[in-house]
């Protein structure tokens, strides 16, 4: 009986140092340069975002240029813009091109999910759910190439979307890869391979530095020249590129400076730091869960941060100078 008393209260102790060890930490600056304000409400709440663009409750969109008028038909959310066009689909897979006066353009039922999708002149670049790559004309909807991958089994929910570059469209897959289409012949060209995790192993994030593509998913960064394909393995937040140096934001609260063959030049580590999103331009603003705004300059030299009206806690947007969380924002050029 003593036995089982010992053996019952080491295993309760173990509980309760099992229990603080998991503790979450969570950021804290050492100083406050400010507080940030909101500048304004929105029409809506922000009920879906992707890189390019929100959707708000009211069916209002948010893109990089600011809030627009175009109204999505109920159910729908955002998933790409081209020369006032907008693509949106529904969770069923409904698919639609409208223009801001609500004109349907085009439609599709793709009977799945569509993950992402890219939209110029006339061509509609798709990737489904089920890891499907699909090239439309939209003025006729004929199917110009339709690709099966590799089965996936869980999903990042950070999804780049296809790339038009040039001669060539480039679409990131749900299972890491980046498959290299002529845009002339509408067939495939080159795979490759950026990671080939089979959970949350899709590319999460894909833009053009130059003649270079870098593309992420959330273990691995890779930068591909026409002379050289260079990896930076890391635990992949956020990825932006600025001119010529690459910024990797990372889950443990690290922002990692590399130049363009991924080269790491500098780290800042904030302790326990969540980015949730970043603004960017002469600096960098990341946007930290805990209800911060770190601001540090493209050097990593010197930062302040600034405290923000809530904690970040559902999806939020951002562009060159504002955020958008719920159903309000604010300007850089507002601090107070």
């Amino acid at each position: 009986m003593r036995y089982a008393k010992i053996v019952f209260s080491l295993l309760a102790l173990l509980l309760v140092v099992s229990g603080c060890g998991t503790k979450r930490q969570y950021f804290e600056p050492e100083a406050l340069a400010g507080k940030v304000s909101y500048d304004g409400s929105l029409p809506g709440s922000i009920v879906d975002a992707v890189r390019d663009g929100a959707t708000l409750s009211n069916g209002q969109v948010i893109t990089k240029k600011g809030l627009s008028n175009v109204l999505l038909p109920e159910g729908f959310v955002y998933l790409g813009e081209d020369q006032g066009r907008y693509v949106a689909a529904s969770k069923c897979g409904a698919l639609q091109v409208i223009d801001a006066s609500k004109k349907v353009l085009f439609t599709k039922d793709c009977s799945v999910s569509v993950a992402s999708a890219s939209l110029k002149a006339n061509i509609l670049a798709l990737v489904l759910g089920s890891n499907e790559l699909i090239l439309i004309d939209i003025n006729d909807g004929k199917e110009m190439m339709h690709l099966k991958q590799d089965n996936v089994y869980v999903l990042d929910s950070r999804i780049a979307a296809p790339y038009f570059l040039g001669d060539l469209i480039v679409f990131p897959t749900l299972d890491g890869k980046l498959v290299i289409v002529d845009a002339q012949s509408k067939k495939p060209i080159r795979d490759v391979v950026v990671s080939n995790e089979k959970f949350f192993g899709n590319i999460i994030y894909l833009q053009v530095l130059g003649d270079r593509l870098v593309a992420a998913t959330k273990s691995k960064v890779v930068s591909i020249s026409p002379k050289s394909i260079s990896f930076l393995e890391k635990e992949v937040k956020d990825v932006i590129v600025l001119e010529n140096r690459i910024f990797v934001f990372t889950k443990d609260g690290r922002v990692i400076l590399a130049d363009a063959d991924l080269r790491v030049i500098k780290e800042r580590k904030f302790p326990f730091a969540t980015f949730a999103g970043t603004i960017y331009g002469d600096f960098i603003y990341m946007i930290e869960k805990g209800g911060y705004v770190i601001a540090t300059d493209l050097d990593l030299v010197s930062t302040n941060v600034y405290k923000l009206p809530d904690e970040i806690e559902s999806h939020i947007f951002t562009t060159g100078d504002a955020l958008y969380y719920k159903d309000h924002f604010f300007k850089l050029n507002r601090k107070k």
